[in-house]
């Protein structure tokens, strides 16, 4: 199984959106796929139609240790979900030590999940030790930023905050970026292509998400953009990552 952060401690950069329309865009394409809602917020968990929090979810893994399997939760066809749970937040307030709490995630990944090929965890807006699990814990960071003056401003320290959980694990972390919500405005797309290229060359996507008031109205009533308009620019977008995204794990 292949994990994957979507991480950016900034709010506002799409990463729950973006965790549901590209996981259900792999589970479109065929491959089996796990959703991981790592915030205590529980928003992915909302977003895909469960508007009653379940109680139990990674929780019960990070805190007690229990079996990623019995926490699964079926959705869609190809597409199951791991819920916060109702004591996530718990997991910032414990008594161990920092880097014995950073490897919870990484422990319950090792019990592993039968069948599964792909598993996507949004992680919260923070940098707290719920992302230190994250990231300590996957294969890839999966890194949504927007293309203007914030997204720029913000990239050289999500880059290393990145490099520095890729140190703490001795063995780096393999990171990729794409751009997120953008104006359909083609020319200042290219623009901030070529500036975010230039700050991370090797580790960009040129498949863009354009910003539509489509995707948070899906989420909004718990559908994904392939649900709610089949056809619109949206799903042909998450497509389109989706591809680009298997190619570079292809690549390794």
């Amino acid at each position: 199984m292949y994990t994957i952060a979507v991480f950016n401690p900034q709010q506002g950069v799409g990463k729950t959106s973006v965790t549901i329309n590209l996981g259900h865009a792999l589970a479109l394409a065929g491959h089996q796929v796990i959703l991981v809602d790592l915030d205590p917020a529980g928003d992915l968990t909302t977003g895909l139609g469960l508007f009653r929090q379940p109680t139990q979810g990674i929780d019960r893994a990070l805190l007690e240790a229990a079996d990623l399997e019995s926490l699964a939760i079926s959705t869609r066809d190809e597409l199951r979900l791991i819920p916060a749970g109702a004591r996530l937040a718990e997991l910032e307030q414990g008594d161990q030590s920092g880097m014995q709490r950073g490897l919870l995630l990484q422990r319950a990944l090792s019990r592993g999940m039968a069948g599964q090929e792909y598993m996507l965890i949004d992680c919260p807006s923070s940098s707290g030790l719920l992302v230190a699990n994250a990231l300590l814990g996957v294969d890839m960071a999966l890194l949504p930023v927007t293309g203007d003056d914030s997204g720029a401003a913000a990239l050289p320290h999500l880059l290393e905050t990145v490099r520095r959980f890729g140190a703490a694990r001795g063995r780096g972390l393999e990171y990729t970026l794409f751009m997120n919500r953008i104006p359909v405005r083609r020319r200042l797309t290219g623009v901030a292509a070529s500036r975010f290229s230039s700050l991370a060359p090797g580790h960009f996507l040129k498949s863009v998400i354009c910003q539509s008031d489509l995707i948070s109205a899906a989420r909004a009533i718990g559908r994904t953009v392939f649900e709610y308009r089949p056809n619109g620019r949206a799903t042909s977008d998450f497509r389109q990552l989706a591809a680009e995204l298997l190619k570079r794990v292809a690549a390794g």
